[in-house]
């Protein structure tokens, strides 16, 4: 953290804000905890652990949405997409279901995530 979020304050470091002395080190306690989860949800990613993977990085963005963990998680979106699409062109329509479920809680407003969802439930009814 390298600003006081109360008054804007440059912190070079500290717990305690230099200008309106603000007790800032849960703040940056939980900055620090998204970086670790974040740095978990990318070996568990190269691992080929999507799901955990996934529980991951949505801790870390809890606990701070930071470019790289945003980038991150519009990739991720993007990977299940096309799995998503793969396994809808194998008609395995339940494990697409599946999938989709695990990552809409990412985004729940992406457009994308929500056609999907809508065209499953729609193959799911029609079988």
């Amino acid at each position: 953290m390298e600003r006081c979020p109360c008054c804007n304050a440059r912190l070079a470091g500290a717990a305690i804000c230099p200008r309106c002395r603000s007790d800032l080190g849960k703040a940056q306690a939980a900055e620090q905890a998204a970086g670790i989860w974040l740095a978990e949800a990318i070996r568990l990613w190269q691992e080929n652990k999507a799901e955990q993977s996934l529980d991951a990085l949505e801790r870390s963005l809890q606990l701070k949405s930071s470019r790289l963990a945003l980038a991150l998680r519009d990739f991720f979106i993007d990977r299940h997409c096309q799995a998503l699409l793969d396994l809808l062109a194998q008609k395995q329509v339940l494990a697409a279901k599946h999938r989709l479920h695990g990552i809409r809680h990412l985004l729940p407003g992406n457009e994308m995530l929500q056609q999907l969802n809508a065209f499953t439930d729609y193959l799911l009814v029609k079988d």
